[in-house]
């Protein structure tokens, strides 16, 4: 996917007709949008996904207010006012014309939310266009609506896209875009169908005892299917009361009276996670300890005891003397000795081979009575070596868990404080910031006791495909639908490992590409790992568990994944079109569209993504403000640029002084005196 061209009438802050032409040359894969705080950056971010999807991010405020103000206001009442967004773009070897548009008749002063209309136009390689009968599903098998995130975001908050309870979105996002998708439906689409056709043959007569098995495995396989939608929702809820408590607190960061406590308070909670992060780990450190050693601690005493009936038995030579001892016996059994000669009863040469056999292996009893007693030695310092261990983990934990409570009290205190600051406004925000964690913290609760559920619901469906598959049946046709169930049962188990094995497979690679493209940026000695649950984890090397995150580790984390995605994507693509590995679809190649890249990192870490950002896919689209544009952050990326616009904000606020920005030496109007507040977008000459 290549986009080439967007064109925004009259759409939000966009007064008029406003075009960003998106086409890039080989090497200099950056398009650059600079623009001040409220010029419309986000808004030209949110653009392209309306364009595509005809929504907004969640992040936009008055979402019923597509029209630009100014337009609407100049529209008279009984006549039509509309605003549009068309994005051009090519995907393989295809041109597509979107156009999304809302039209009313205006008969109010206010807006209201009005459906869209779309139009999607194709052009194949041979000039010729047609109409897409349905755009939508057009568009979202080029680029399905759950990769927004992955390709059209801001910077600021990308690190929710990995906040704990959206890793289930994600991980699905990440099937979709790797083509798991008709894997995913096989099972949870076509397969059931063919179960339930199949169950109603068995329902509708023959065996009464297949029937109850058949009725019984419906009510589980409802049930597990109930489960897994509560858990979906679940997770959702609890990722908005997050989001929630997010916003309470960065308003409360924002408040004069409030941002001394709202920023300890972060501070204190980066801690927590830190301490609780490193007493998980001392927890799985005793687990794995008790594990590979515990029966040492039932062997006190033994060692002792088997030493003394060894001695006893050395010293009465009982203990085994080796194979020289088993020679002679088989020489004296046969009467004969090994250089011919007959050895009877009574004889010298029987007494001296006795003789030979008592004094025999000796040598042998001593150094197996040496290395019984060293093992022996070794048993008994493996045992306090276990018990040293344990008593650290003990120590450990219990300390770390007084760390804990320590912070608890100074979270609560701040709690307190600011609940009791004399400011409606804080008070407020603060009781909303408590509500809504409590509600999270419910629904985290309720989902743990949700998945809780499903083992024993899994459990007794296996049972129940056993019982099914092993039911001794009369009549020809009942084993004819028992053969059909269980080979429907057989291809949903294989499609099942299939799903599993590439789902594993894609993590493995995505981890170790999020892991290169991380080192390039951060200075820090972390490592990002993705969990077999697809969550974001970075890992501090120092003492191998998880590293409280500050929001710039976070953004670094966020951008090294879409980097990562998009190396994958493309790959795959590289192998599929080269005829590689047919299991997998999907792939492709995409274009990374971000507001404020750079939100509040460092000045190292800046120029550090300035760097990489070029590298991350064929093309970049950066919305930036002045202050994320100085330096060699521009350096960078003009040097990456094919082209550069800047945001004109007109207001008219005629009090206020007008700004310039100066890119490469040249300055450009960036604030003007204006007749209405509107955003104008003009392309930078260099």
């Amino acid at each position: 996917m290549k986009l080439l061209k967007l064109t925004l009438e009259n759409f939000r802050v966009f007064h008029g007709v406003q075009e960003l032409d998106l086409e890039v040359t080989d090497g200099k894969p950056a398009v650059l949008v600079f623009g001040m705080n409220g010029a419309g950056k986000t808004t030209l971010l949110n653009a392209f996904g309306w364009a595509l999807y005809g929504t907004f991010s969640d992040d936009v405020e008055y979402q019923e207010r597509v029209i630009n103000d100014h337009a609407w206001s100049q529209t008279a009442f009984g006549t039509q006012a509309t605003a549009s967004v068309r994005l051009v773009f090519e995907h393989e070897g295809r041109r597509f014309h979107v156009l999304r548009s809302v039209s009313t008749v205006k008969n109010d002063e206010e807006q209201r939310e009005l459906p869209s209309q779309l139009s999607v136009t194709e052009v194949g390689q041979d000039g010729e266009s047609r109409q897409a009968v349905n755009g939508q599903d057009r568009i979202e098998k080029i680029l399905p609506r759950e990769l927004r995130q992955f390709f059209f975001f801001n910077g600021e908050r990308m690190e929710r896209m990995f906040a704990g309870e959206r890793t289930e979105e994600v991980k699905q996002a990440i099937k979709t875009l790797m083509g798991l998708e008709e894997i995913e439906r096989a099972i949870e689409v076509h397969l059931p169908k063919a179960s339930a056709k199949l169950a109603r043959q068995v329902e509708k007569g023959g065996d009464t005892r297949l029937q109850k098995l058949v009725a019984e495995r419906k009510e589980l396989e409802a049930s597990i299917l109930a489960v897994h939608n509560q858990l979906l929702e679940l997770s959702k809820t609890a990722a908005g009361y997050e989001r929630e408590v997010d916003a309470a607190d960065k308003a409360l960061r924002s408040n004069d009276k409030a941002a001394p406590l709202a920023r300890q308070r972060v501070k204190l909670e980066e801690r927590r996670r830190d301490l609780l992060s490193r007493r998980d780990k001392r927890f799985g450190d005793r687990k794995a300890v008790l594990a590979k050693s515990s029966f040492l601690a039932f062997t006190g005493g033994l060692d002792a005891q088997v030493l003394d009936l060894a001695d006893g038995m050395r010293q009465r030579r009982e203990l085994p003397a080796g194979i020289q001892r088993d020679f002679i016996d088989g020489l004296l059994e046969d009467n004969t000795c090994m250089c011919g000669r007959d050895l009877p009863t009574g004889s010298e040469a029987r007494k001296a081979l006795e003789e030979r056999r008592y004094n025999a292996g000796l040598a042998d009893v001593q150094t197996r009575w040496m290395y019984l007693a060293g093992k022996a030695a070794d048993l008994a310092n493996a045992r306090t070596e276990l018990l040293d261990q344990l008593r650290g983990c003990a120590q450990d934990i219990e300390d770390l868990k007084q760390e804990i409570d320590a912070v608890d009290i100074e979270l609560s205190d701040i709690a307190r404080q600011l609940e009791g600051v004399d400011v409606m406004d804080v008070r407020k925000l603060e009781e909303r910031r408590k509500e809504f964690d409590r509600k999270r913290i419910e629904a985290l609760q309720r989902r743990h006791e949700a998945e809780n559920q499903l083992p024993n619901l899994q459990e007794q469906l296996d049972t129940n495909k056993l019982r099914f598959h092993g039911a001794e049946r009369a009549d020809a046709e009942s084993r004819r639908i028992q053969s059909q169930v269980a080979l429907v049962d057989e291809v949903l188990e294989a499609f099942l490992k299939i799903r599993d094995l590439k789902t594993e497979e894609v993590r493995r690679a995505l981890d170790t590409k999020v892991k290169d493209v991380f080192a390039r940026i951060c200075i820090k000695p972390f490592t990002p790992a993705i969990t077999p649950t697809f969550s974001l984890q970075l890992v501090n090397d120092s003492f191998g568990a998880a590293a409280a995150r500050s929001t710039g580790e976070n953004q670094i984390l966020g951008l090294s994944f879409v980097g990562a995605v998009s190396e994958l994507a493309k790959e795959i693509d590289d192998l599929k079109q080269g005829g590689g590995d047919e299991t997998l679809g999907g792939g492709g190649i995409y274009p990374v569209v971000m507001d404020a890249p750079f939100g509040n990192l460092d000045v190292v870490y800046q120029d550090d993504i300035a760097e990489a950002l070029p590298k991350l896919t064929s093309q970049i689209v950066a919305l930036l403000s002045q202050s994320q544009s100085r330096g060699q952050v521009l350096d960078h990326l003009g040097a990456a640029a094919s082209r550069m616009y800047v945001l004109r904000s007109y207001t008219t606020h005629h009090n206020s002084a007008e700004q310039t920005i100066t890119i490469h030496g040249r300055s450009y109007p960036y604030v003007s005196h204006g007749e209405f507040d509107h955003t104008a977008l003009e392309e930078v000459t260099f």
